[in-house]
């Protein structure tokens, strides 16, 4: 069994993978371990073990699933997650049991935006070859994976005009941990922009260091002498667009997500959002 822990090679731009391809890709050192976390958190499929108890209610109401939790020999509870039913039948082989066990289905942002610190760790199929141990000390790394991989998917939603459009506004203005790209001069800092064929001034924006490391990647010498960044809320953030008298905003531009751009009336929309 494996351990996760964070480094600073960049993640590449991809399709979304499942769960063991990330790890074994992750343990060949071919992507970072904010790039795995990003696929545990992206992943919608968790098979999440629930108490029976839980299982009944579920039947009955629309009460939240109840996790099982294994505890060890010290009394420390383990969140246990299983990336499909297979992995729970090697998990059910290897460790010898005969009882059968109740599932919901959870998606991994609902799981990781949840305070965790109650838990000693959570461990990702196992006993199998793919199996990952998350321990405590990456929790709140996971809590802001998941919140940028939130924010994120609220940005395509209301790109794509598929959005309840009060909720995600809300979730892109509350988000506080907005990566900012600026340009230090003599005259100030100014927003860096995104690659435009237009040659448009459009503010480079990231939801992950990942995502700003890319964009950096793409610059000449002098442009990255000259580069910053900074970490604002989304309160701070949207102002500052508001009044920087740009051409637009585009979150993400070099990936490793898909680029979303907006007019600069979309900082108008966030700041008026209650």
């Amino acid at each position: 069994m494996v351990e996760a822990t964070e480094d600073s090679v960049p993640p590449q731009p991809g399709a979304e993978e499942a769960p063991a391809q990330a790890i074994r890709n992750w343990l060949a050192k071919r992507t970072s371990a904010t790039a795995l976390m990003r696929t545990l958190v992206a992943y919608n499929h968790w098979e999440l073990p629930i108490t029976e108890r839980s299982s009944q209610a579920m039947r009955t109401s629309n009460a939240p699933p109840e996790p099982w939790l294994y505890r060890d020999a010290q009394k420390r509870p383990r969140l246990f997650l299983f990336s499909n039913r297979d992995a729970w039948r090697r998990y059910v082989a290897a460790a010898k049991l005969a009882h059968d066990q109740p599932f919901a289905t959870a998606s991994g942002v609902s799981l990781f935006t949840r305070d965790l610190s109650a838990l000693h760790a959570v461990h990702i199929d196992p006993l199998t070859d793919d199996a990952l141990t998350l321990e405590s000390d990456l929790f709140a790394r996971l809590n802001v994976v998941a919140d940028a991989v939130r924010v994120e998917r609220a940005l395509l939603q209301l790109r794509r005009g598929t959005a309840r459009v009060g909720a995600q506004l809300a979730a892109v203005r509350s988000f506080a941990a907005w990566h900012v790209a600026l340009h230090d001069s003599p005259d100030g800092a100014r927003f860096a922009h995104a690659p435009d064929p237009r040659r448009r001034s459009l503010a480079a924006v990231f939801t992950l260091n990942d995502a700003f490391e890319c964009f950096a990647q793409t610059l000449d010498a002098a442009a990255q002498s000259t580069l910053r960044r900074t970490i604002m809320n989304g309160e701070t953030l949207f102002t500052e667009l508001l009044d920087a008298g740009l051409d637009g905003i585009v979150f993400n531009c070099q990936g490793p997500t898909e680029p979303v751009a907006f007019a600069p009336a979309f900082a108008r929309l966030v700041l008026e959002t209650r």
